[in-house]
């Protein structure tokens, strides 16, 4: 005689002690974290320093993390892969332990793995704010609050994890640069010029009644008269 039984998944054992869940296809869509930003992150940085047993909301208060908002906390690091369903930290969350690119890479791959349907679906050097924030509404059925506080925690990630997103640019850190050298100018001095090469060298010539009254004659010689005048000042004066 054969049974036959439905299971709602299969569980296979790994070398290391973890399992892979395959879901029916009739599984919900997990909704990514929507709580404080700040505080999620901050259990995010928690577990890069510390490895509790457990992680709850009792542990988060004691660690003054998100109070009031703990169990989002917990949702936000069970939604990353960190802990499993009973708190318990996971493989993910000891290779946040790592230093230097390893840690990086690590924390990359764990952001861009629990983001995998929006990643799979826009680059994120293309993911704007509002691309990820449709995609939450339109994809996921978030709310409208839900969405944006979603959106502003995966920024926060992606800037953490220093993964390039056209949402917030310009996330790696950018090496000094030296400000560019000034130049400086040599002012050359005016050469000296006498005041007979002034080109505005005051010259007044007043037309009198007696002058007005002379022949074209003798005033055609006065203004010759003075043009050599002129003309011999400046000579001599060079």
């Amino acid at each position: 005689m054969l049974y036959f039984v439905e299971l709602d998944c299969i569980r296979l054992n790994s070398p290391r002690g973890n399992y892979l869940d395959q879901p029916r296809p009739d599984d919900k869509k997990r909704l990514p974290p929507y709580g404080p930003a700040s505080g999620m992150i901050q259990g995010l940085k928690l577990l890069e320093r510390l490895t509790p047993a457990k992680i709850d909301g009792e542990y988060l208060r004691a660690n003054k993390i998100a109070p009031g908002n703990e169990y989002k906390v917990v949702g936000a690091l069970q939604f990353l892969g960190l802990i499993d369903e009973d708190g318990r930290p996971t493989e993910k969350c000891r290779l946040l332990k790592t230093q230097g690119p390893p840690h990086m890479l690590a924390l990359q791959q764990i952001v861009r793995g629990a983001y995998r349907d929006l990643f799979d679906k826009i680059s994120p050097r293309e993911a704007t704010r509002e691309q990820i924030y449709n995609h939450f509404v339109a994809d996921l059925g978030m709310g409208a609050e839900m969405a944006s506080k979603a959106t502003r925690f995966l920024v926060g990630l992606c800037h953490l994890a220093q993964i390039d997103l056209a949402a917030a640019p310009s996330l790696r850190p950018k090496t000094a640069s030296r400000p560019p050298r000034k130049k400086r100018s040599r002012v050359r001095p005016a050469p000296a010029t006498s005041s007979a090469e002034s080109p505005t060298l005051p010259f007044v010539f007043a037309i009198t009644a007696e002058v007005a009254e002379m022949d074209e004659e003798k005033l055609t010689e006065i203004f010759r008269k003075m043009s050599r005048a002129l003309r011999r000042a400046l000579s001599e004066g060079k």
